[in-house]
């Protein structure tokens, strides 16, 4: 394969990092509260009713920086911060809940942080939990964690996969 001198002066600049999609730059923030409402309850109508919803969760606390980091992170020790974080989480997914009309259902879940496994294996179980129950997992669902090796255990594998995550 070639690859032309046009082509690598066409994408020979800086661009976001792609971590969302709109991207950054693109995104806006001045929609009334009910403009939101309608939008994700049309979203779910046209797309999550049949295919699924996908979620992810930003767990954003570590106890360390890692070098290769661009994640919008919480360096802490403080175990303080864990419960009414997931408390919060789920308080926002109990607003969605009542947005959308009908059961969810759930094509996948995302872990990402921070480093998920900051939380012991029993607040995954607790929040993951919390989050399916009452909805319909679709067969295919992929449920995926980012997870730094320094602080995920066995047994936070074994909790992960009893929930789903493969």
């Amino acid at each position: 394969m070639q690859i032309s001198a046009d082509l690598v002066q066409k994408y020979n600049s800086q661009a976001p990092r792609y971590t969302s999609y709109p991207t950054v730059p693109l995104w806006e923030n001045n929609l009334e509260n009910y403009q939101w409402n309608a939008l994700v309850r049309k979203a779910f109508q046209d797309f999550g009713k049949e295919e699924g919803i996908s979620i992810y969760i930003h767990l954003p606390f570590c106890e360390r920086l890692c070098t290769y980091c661009g994640c919008n992170k919480r360096i802490t020790k403080n175990n303080a911060v864990k419960d009414p974080y997931i408390q919060a989480l789920l308080a926002e997914w109990g607003k969605y809940k009542d947005i959308f009309d009908g059961k969810a259902k759930i094509a996948g879940i995302h872990l990402g942080g921070g480093t998920p496994t900051f939380f012991e294996p029993s607040y995954l179980w607790y929040l993951i939990s919390s989050i399916v129950d009452g909805a319909e997992i679709t067969p295919n669902a992929e449920f995926s964690f980012e997870g730094h090796p320094n602080n995920t255990s066995f047994e936070h594998l074994k909790t992960l996969n009893d929930l789903g995550f493969d």
